[in-house]
């Protein structure tokens, strides 16, 4: 019996997607905080490598390098904010968002840290 509503391939898709939020969030802090603190900092080590980001940069050569821990956690918990405000289905661009700028990152960082190594 149809009951007036539909789905479409689209709402199944995000349908999908929310079911996953908290995957996303681990994606999210395995990625973009940790992947990217510790290819970060063993990158800082070779003393070949530095830091692209303009902000982070700053608070290495201010503050020293660690300072990109608590960088990093006042971004993931921001985003997390911002995330909470946002009304869904929307909001799980957020954790999405930064899983996949985490991965990204962290895959560049291993690049750049293995052509610095050969």
């Amino acid at each position: 019996m149809w009951d007036g509503t539909t789905q479409t391939n689209a709402d199944s898709s995000i349908g999908l997607l929310e079911d996953l939020t908290t995957l996303w969030w681990y994606g999210a802090v395995v990625f973009f905080l940790v992947g990217d603190v510790v290819t970060t900092l063993a990158g800082l080590q070779l003393h070949t490598v530095v830091e692209a980001s303009p902000v982070a940069a700053w608070l290495i050569n201010a503050h020293g390098i660690s300072m990109i821990l608590p960088l990093k956690l006042v971004v993931v918990c921001g985003f997390y904010g911002i995330y909470r405000v946002i009304p869904r289905p929307h909001s799980i661009g957020v954790p999405l968002g930064l899983c996949a700028l985490g991965f990204v990152v962290t895959v560049w960082n291993g690049a750049v840290i293995v052509s610095a190594v050969l």
